[in-house]
């Protein structure tokens, strides 16, 4: 892959190189050249072979876990919200592919069967990645009083089972099955979070968020604001006796 290292950027699109995110090459910059996401996605091994002793020959895969990785980062940045998007939007902008790495940008189907594909095994790698990301670039591990945001998020499935995903707390769509997504900011940076399923109440894991904070941040002194349900009395004795 070409370098990027540059000093100024002059965008100018002709012909084939036309794209409806002209800005992105700067992202692209910031992405490998300042942050290097690819050389911290090495360690996901999800399209690695996992046992050397299977007589099977694996599957050769078009992306490497670190171009998936980053190609699905890079979703969010342009703004695509939905994998069914990817086709129809990103299909034709090879250009923008070779800013990433990528050789092009990777169908749907390809994005859906590599999520698909992952594991609780493969979870504690990316929490890695972020913690490794928050203490490098972060602003949460330099403030002298960590005060922590705690919210819950409702994720609704659609037509899809998965594990652990039941009908419970869902405001918005009721009846349907879903999870329950508790995140810790910091300075609005995510530091901690878990996801449970559908029917567990938020305050069974705001203990459990607080003291991962408190590891991964290495501060005694914190701050927790939080919304009305995860309070009770048992959760604000807790909370006291944590100090």
């Amino acid at each position: 892959m070409p370098q990027l290292h540059i000093d100024d950027i002059k965008i100018n699109y002709e012909g084939y190189d036309l794209s409806q995110f002209g800005l992105f090459p700067l992202v692209a910059w910031y992405v490998l050249d300042v942050l290097k996401l690819r050389d911290y996605f090495r360690p996901v091994t999800v399209n690695k072979k996992r046992n050397h002793n299977q007589k099977r020959k694996p599957k050769k895969r078009d992306f490497t876990d670190e171009e998936m990785c980053v190609g699905l980062i890079a979703l969010s940045i342009l703004g695509i919200s939905r994998m069914g998007q990817i086709t129809e939007r990103l299909s034709n902008e090879t250009q923008l592919a070779k800013l990433l790495g990528l050789p092009r940008f990777f169908s749907q189907s390809t994005a859906h069967q590599y999520l698909n594909r992952f594991s609780k095994w493969h979870v504690s790698p990316l929490d890695s990645i972020n913690h490794q990301l928050l203490v490098r670039y972060g602003n949460c591990t330099s403030q002298p009083i960590v005060v922590v945001d705690v919210d819950s998020q409702t994720h609704t499935l659609e037509s899809r089972k998965r594990e652990g995903a039941v009908v419970g707390y869902n405001r918005k769509k009721r009846g349907k099955p879903c999870y329950q997504w508790n995140v810790a900011f910091v300075c609005s940076e995510a530091v901690a979070q878990k996801l449970r399923a559908g029917n567990t109440h938020c305050r069974s894991v705001l203990i459990e968020l607080l003291e991962e904070v408190a590891e991964k941040l290495d501060t005694p002194l914190m701050i927790a604001r939080l919304d009305g349900g995860y309070l009770s009395s048992k959760i604000l004795n807790t909370l006291v006796d944590m100090g």
